[in-house]
């Protein structure tokens, strides 16, 4: 690699054409520009300039290598310029959250990229632990997930909540078929859960016992994940409904996920008389100072997530644990 000073050096005597006013402008002794022109053509192996009493001529590997030493001068320019622009439409995003979260965001997201092409949503769809290992690492930029992190790694906002709901089968219970999909206050008996069976997937252990342990429906805050037998399992989010359609079980998932299904009236969907909710937090990795784009992912999220446009808290989010 060319030593930067020297190559300063020798543009600067090629636009003055004199080794006394090279000097002169870079605080120099007139041996010490010579010196630096010794050493450059050492370096490139050429002789770069041709002395004379009228002043001084580039030769070909001289005038080669000039026009190298202004590119290189743009060059650096410019990205000491971009480093001054932070554009909020702009770069990538790589975003974790669950498998409900990224139905129901990916979309909004899409449609914003949409709109600014230069901005890339990365988004991924994972279990909590993973998501917190993940940021940070620095693998995510940005996590959702339904509890406090650890203390101390991270800059974290609560961002809104997800409602959890019950799904059954239209035709199960007592409501008639006309009822059935409509009547989200009634909820079942835990004996019509159990005859139900359980349609389980990764997150129905937790679902289950957050919705029941904040149901004040009676009998549920007593009742346990492991006293339902499971009918069935799967991992794919779109497809842990089709069973419960079919009639094979029910599942508890977050609201907005039943209300995308396709065969939303095949379903019985319960909330009960107080509906039950499930914070959500906003991470990055602690003390990482995110571009000015990350706002605007953090505004539509919070709009997604709250319906309000400009949502509190999202434009000016903390670090709770500092």
């Amino acid at each position: 690699m060319l030593n930067p000073l020297w190559l300063r050096t020798f543009v600067t005597l090629v636009d003055t054409g004199h080794f006394t006013q090279t000097a002169n402008k870079l605080f120099m002794t007139q041996p010490g520009v010579s010196q630096h022109l010794n050493k450059l053509e050492q370096a490139c192996g050429h002789q770069l300039l041709l002395r004379s009493r009228s002043g001084i001529e580039l030769t070909e590997a001289g005038s080669r290598l000039y026009q190298y030493a202004l590119s290189q001068a743009r060059a650096e320019a410019a990205l000491l310029g971009s480093l001054d622009e932070d554009n909020p439409y702009s770069g990538i995003c790589r975003l974790a959250c669950s498998g409900a979260l990224a139905q129901l965001l990916y979309p909004r997201l899409l449609a914003l990229q949409a709109e600014h092409p230069g901005l890339k949503v990365h988004m991924e769809a994972a279990p909590n632990a993973r998501i917190i290992n993940e940021v940070q690492q620095g693998d995510k930029d940005l996590g959702i997930i339904t509890a406090p992190p650890p203390r101390g790694l991270f800059n974290e906002a609560e961002i809104g909540t997800q409602a959890l709901c019950l799904v059954l089968p239209a035709n199960a219970g007592t409501l008639t078929s006309a009822d059935a999909s409509t009547d989200e206050a009634a909820l079942p008996s835990i004996d019509e859960l159990k005859a139900l069976g359980l349609i389980s997937h990764p997150d129905a252990a937790h679902y289950l016992s957050l919705f029941f342990a904040h149901s004040k429906h009676e009998g549920y805050q007593d009742a346990f994940a492991e006293d339902f037998p499971v009918s069935s399992y799967i991992n794919q989010l779109g497809q842990i409904l089709l069973p419960v359609s079919l009639g094979l079980g029910f599942t508890v998932l977050p609201l907005s996920v039943a209300e995308q299904f396709s065969d939303r009236a095949k379903l019985r969907v319960c909330v009960g008389n107080e509906r039950v909710f499930e914070p959500l937090y906003l991470i990055h990795k602690r003390q990482r100072q995110l571009p000015a784009r990350f706002d605007t992912i953090r505004a539509l999220i919070g709009s997604v997530l709250t319906g309000n446009p400009d949502p509190a808290g999202l434009q000016k989010h903390t670090d709770s644990h500092s």
